[in-house]
């Protein structure tokens, strides 16, 4: 079963980003239903490996502004620190085979049609809001239609 760790994040002005941004694009939008944080992508594995206790964090995760890796993924910036990857990777003995980068993708970017795209992204720079710092295991299963992402653990 694919695997992988995160916090789902609801969105309210998605819709917002989504209808300002796309006309300057061309790329495939995360499904509203399916954005979150991964805190740790673990791959094909038995699922009930993973369901143990972690320590998660009391406070909410903050989401502060939007970015662009290598003008191909937009993402909105997520300030939470690594504690959920390293404990995975303490207990599992698994590898960080990437820097952790807290971030929710909005959308994988396949051309930008406009540079105005650009200027429509500062609109966006002072987004700013928390959400509760819940942790799932998430069974992801790939389709023709974009990966299908359900819950089957939540860590306590």
């Amino acid at each position: 079963m694919r695997l992988f760790i995160a916090t789902p994040v609801n969105l309210p002005i998605y819709g917002v980003i989504k209808q300002s941004l796309d006309k300057y694009i061309e790329g495939k939008w995360v499904e509203g239903w399916n954005l979150h944080i991964t805190h740790k992508f673990i791959g094909e594995d038995d699922p009930k490996k993973y369901e143990v206790k972690l320590n998660i964090p009391s406070e909410n995760i903050k989401i502060k502004g939007i970015g662009l890796f290598n003008d191909k993924i937009l993402y909105l910036k997520a300030e939470v620190n690594d504690t959920i990857n390293k404990q995975v990777n303490e207990k599992f003995n698994l590898k960080n085979d990437k820097p952790f980068r807290a971030h929710v993708t909005l959308c994988r970017i396949k051309n930008i049609k406009d540079n105005k795209f650009f200027e429509e992204l500062k609109n966006f720079k002072h987004i700013s809001f928390e959400v509760p710092f819940n942790v799932y295991l998430f069974k992801s299963t790939l389709t023709k239609k974009g990966p299908v992402y359900e819950k089957i653990h939540k860590y306590q």
